[in-house]
């Protein structure tokens, strides 16, 4: 990262400040340089070159100051109350023969100093040996145990890894290391790497909210999951956006419009539903424990509904700015507003239950009734659905959909159902060799076994699954991207039949955007799209590489009768951890002959990919999961 005229950087730990006199030969002089080390001036000059190397910083204007401890840096006077665009720490160590727990125990508190200096779009860059690091691009890698462990360590200062490069001695003229175990000798700086960290935003407890909303002539509320909070009203998908999911939308639109007769529909249909048994908005396809729940409260318009002394249903809160009719049965009367509260409103008179759409298949029935409806024309609608599923780096429990619907007479338009069908695999396909092109990974043609093609896998009857068939995409082949059927109209006395196509907008997107994790796509750091902005599909470049992770095991009793269901597990686990848990793996499951009761053993990998994760943190949220399932499952922990 080049400094920018204006910008500061604060260099600690020096040596011989021959690093510092470099530095300033190779920035502009409108950039400010603090070079400060630990030992006093009269040890300093002491090493060989020092005092020239300090006469040259001074007279480069320069500043250079001693006995500063780069564990607590505010201490110095002369850098009290000072903030700088990038601190540079190049080989730090303890001294002497200190071992890796201290060297951990120095990079810790140096970060935690950082946090107080360090402006918030700047950077701290830490240097180090071959191997000590302990992320991945050490080569060769050190046992983690062995290593640094250095982003866990800036972890626990809210610092993530953004870059790691190589360090070239050479490029720094005059420079030479020195100190090595408190001696006037060099560290090995063949193979060492430079880290680059960069601040993250701050974990935040999920909490669960009230939505307001009108149904009818009455005020209603609704109280929505906490693994629900951030992925309401997000508006990925409006008009003008440069989020994935609607670059995506919009390509697949101009490329099947190109092909056949294309029409968008607005959003208009409910994101809550009441629930019926046999539901015609529901999918055959989507189970009811995959259903979000929320629960509506019998109140009037002018009723403020409290408890303890507070009020949930009229403090200042904040506007929601998807419209009204995407929130309620279709009306438009009214302003929907989310309320944050501590904990749950009286819920004593429910009225009846309702949940959010789990797709937007189940709105057929209402594109064929459209008064403007014509055969032989596809319909588009997209938004965003809900399903409860399994924590995966490519399961989600929000994700934007697209449905395509057709009808067509089977005498006068026998050929509508091939061109529905080539249409949606053809733009695919382009899609994604498109963007392998962009990526410059295209495969050559001498392989065509590796090319990139959509797949139509038949399910049953006249259903297909559409996968990607593509060696190079490899973690995504196993995902459908989406369904395509073919069934007859009944709303239309049986003469028209219907191709339906339904699309995983943010699974496409990750394949395309080559996005490893699903959780990124939801992120509220601009950096993700910042670098994504504009229509042109570019290779996502990871600004969290090498995230620590933290497994904990989790055990418990369970009843025959009263066994958790699996995906409540699951959501048990967002509702706690806040999408920081990576995956959730069952490693053991037995019963007990004489008791019946079962045991389950369950490993939780916690692995954020965008924030600051430490150890810490994610023991807190292990100990809070335990204690949440034991208020909401009849259980018992081991």
């Amino acid at each position: 990262m080049a400094m920018r005229p204006g910008d500061s950087v604060l260099l600690v730990g020096e040596g011989n400040f021959s690093f510092s006199a470099s530095l300033c030969d190779r920035v502009s002089r409108d950039v400010q340089v603090v070079a400060t080390c630990y030992e006093s001036e009269e040890t300093i000059t002491k090493h060989e070159h020092a005092a020239n190397n300090i006469n040259c910083l001074l007279e480069k204007g320069a500043e250079a100051h001693f006995l500063v401890d780069c564990t607590n840096i505010q201490e110095c006077p002369s850098l009290r109350n000072r903030l700088f665009d990038r601190v540079i720490f190049n080989f730090p160590h303890c001294g002497r023969k200190a071992g890796v727990k201290k060297n951990r125990e120095l990079l810790a508190k140096f970060f935690r100093s950082c946090a107080e200096v360090v402006t918030a779009t700047g950077d701290v860059q830490v240097t180090l040996c071959r191997g000590q690091g302990g992320t991945g691009a050490d080569q060769p890698p050190r046992h983690w145990q062995d290593s640094w462990q250095i982003v866990a360590q800036a972890a626990g200062a809210g610092f993530i890894l953004s870059e790691v490069n190589a360090f070239d001695a050479t490029c720094h003229g005059g420079y030479t290391s020195t100190g090595y175990r408190s001696q006037d000798k060099s560290f090995r700086v063949a193979g060492a790497l430079t880290h680059v960290f960069t601040r993250s935003l701050p974990i935040d407890k999920m909490k669960p909210f009230i939505m307001e909303t009108m149904i009818g002539n009455e005020h209603c509320s609704f109280c929505i999951p906490e693994e629900l909070a951030d992925k309401i009203n997000r508006n990925f998908l409006q008009e003008g956006s440069y989020h994935p999911v609607n670059v995506i939308k919009e390509l697949l639109k101009m490329r099947i419009a190109a092909m056949v007769a294309v029409h968008e529909l607005e959003n208009q249909f409910p994101l809550l539903l009441e629930y019926r048994p046999g539901d015609p908005h529901m999918d055959p396809e989507v189970r009811q424990p995959e259903l979000y729940f929320v629960t509506r409260s019998n109140c009037g318009a002018d009723q403020c509904r409290c408890r303890d002394g507070q009020c949930f249903s009229r403090p200042p809160c904040c506007e929601c700015s998807v419209p009204m009719s995407n929130l309620s049965q279709g009306d438009k009367n009214g302003d929907c507003k989310m309320l944050n509260r501590a904990e749950d409103p009286d819920l004593s008179k429910i009225c009846c239950r309702y949940y959010f759409r789990p797709t937007l298949t189940g709105y057929l029935d209402k594109v064929l009734q459209r008064p403007d409806f014509t055969a032989g024309v596809i319909y588009i609608l997209s938004g965003t659905v809900f399903r409860k599923c399994p924590i995966t780096p490519q399961t989600m429990p929000a994700f934007h959909e697209m449905v395509l619907v057709g009808a067509f007479n089977d005498k006068r338009q026998p050929d509508f159902p091939h061109l529905f069908m080539r249409s949606v695999e053809n733009t695919i396909t382009f899609l994604v060799k498109s963007s392998l092109r962009t990526s410059g990974s295209e495969i050559s043609h001498a392989d065509q076994n590796l090319h990139p093609t959509v797949l139509m896998e038949k399910t049953s009857g006249k259903c297909w699954n559409i996968y990607i068939k593509d060696m190079v995409l490899s973690d995504f082949t196993n995902n459908a991207l989406g369904k395509l059927d073919l069934v007859p109209c009944q709303q239309m006395g049986g003469e028209l039949s219907v191709c339906v196509a339904s699309i995983n907008l943010d699974l496409l997107s990750m394949v395309l955007y080559q996005i490893p994790d699903w959780r990124l796509l939801w992120t509220f750091d601009e950096r993700f799209l910042n670098q994504l902005s504009g229509s042109e599909i570019k290779p996502f470049r990871d600004f969290s590489v090498y995230p620590p992770a933290y497994t904990h095991d989790l055990s418990f009793w369970a009843d025959s009768d009263e066994r958790p269901d699996e995906l409540e597990f699951h959501a048990a686990v967002r509702r706690v951890s806040g999408e920081m848990v990576r995956c959730v793996t069952l490693i053991d499951s037995f019963c007990q002959p004489h008791t019946e009761r079962r045991s389950r053993c369950y490993r939780l990998t916690y692995q954020s990919c965008d924030r600051a994760l430490s150890y810490r943190q994610a023991l807190q949220m292990q100990l809070d999961l335990r204690e949440e399932l034991q208020k909401a499952f009849q259980i018992t922990l081991r």
